[in-house]
């Protein structure tokens, strides 16, 4: 009897730092992920972000907010923490960087991580 508690007590304890564990891998802001990428681009500012809205196509809700020299095209929400994507264009004059991040790509293959890139190419 006293070697099943201890095996069970074993069992809730390994569950309990498993779980702790996960939610401290968890990274709530979605610029915060691995799965990001940037460049330069050609377009103005609001011509590259019509574009990667294009190539999301209407799958996905979007929302662009202006800033100091910033535009930020947020996916599904204006909070970092709940958007499933984020494209920020900054600079000024000709000189134009993008960043693009997409909280779990590997669901619908980098579609955002995609369209910033092609976008920055044409």
């Amino acid at each position: 009897m006293k070697s099943l508690r201890t095996a069970a007590h074993g069992v809730i304890s390994s569950f309990v730092v498993i779980v702790l564990l996960s939610g401290c891998a968890h990274n709530p802001d979605v610029r915060i992920g691995h799965d990001q990428i940037s460049g330069s681009i050609a377009k103005g500012q609001p011509d590259y972000l019509g574009c990667v809205q294009k190539e999301l196509g209407g799958s996905s809700s979007t929302y662009v907010q202006k800033g100091d020299n910033t535009l930020k095209l947020f996916v599904n929400s204006t909070d970092p923490n709940q958007a499933s994507g984020l494209v920020e264009v900054y600079g000024a004059g000709n000189q134009h960087q993008y960043a693009a991040y997409q909280r779990d790509a590997w669901y619908d293959h980098g579609k955002l991580l995609d369209a910033a890139y092609v976008c920055s190419r044409t």
